[in-house]
C-alpha cells in the first residue's frame, strides 16, 4: 500500500530540494494569497503568521498597482534591505512563494531556483494549475 503525502509534506520536500544547503538563503515559505504559512520556514519564526499575512499584502499591493496604472503582469516583488532581500512569485492563483535572502545573493540564482519550487509545484500538485 502506498503512504499519502500532505501537500505541505510534498511542498517541504520539494522547497528542500531545490534550495538546497545554500548559507545566502534565510528562508523559503509557501503561503496563501489570504496570508496562511503553508509550508517551508517563516522569516520570523516567532511570528510565522504575521510574517505570511504582511507577505499576501505586499503581493496584492503589487498587484493592485499593476491593474489601476501599469497595465502589466506581475513577475516577482523584489525588497531590498540594508543586509536581506525578500522576493515574492506567485506559484498558482491561491498560493505565493516567499523568500529571503542575503542582499549579496544573486537574484537570478534565487529567482531560478524559486521558478524550480513552482515548476515542480505545479506537476506535483496537478490541481493547482
Amino acid at each position: 500500500m502506498q503512504q499519502t503525502k500532505s501537500v505541505e509534506g510534498i511542498l517541504d520536500e520539494i522547497i528542500q530540494q531545490e534550495f538546497v544547503t545554500d548559507p545566502g538563503v534565510h528562508s523559503v515559505s509557501i503561503v496563501s494569497k489570504t496570508g496562511l504559512m503553508i509550508a517551508g520556514r517563516s522569516a520570523s519564526p516567532a511570528k510565522p503568521e504575521t510574517f505570511s499575512a504582511m507577505a499576501a499584502i505586499m503581493y496584492s499591493s503589487a498587484e493592485a498597482t499593476r491593474t489601476d496604472a501599469l497595465k502589466d503582469k506581475l513577475e516577482h516583488i523584489l525588497c531590498s534591505f540594508r543586509s536581506t532581500k525578500l522576493i515574492i512569485a506567485e506559484v498558482s492563483s491561491s498560493l505565493l512563494i516567499v523568500v529571503t535572502t542575503d542582499r549579496s545573493m544573486d537574484t537570478e540564482k534565487v529567482l531560478e531556483n524559486m521558478n524550480k519550487v513552482i515548476t515542480r509545484t505545479k506537476q506535483e500538485l496537478v490541481w493547482l494549475r
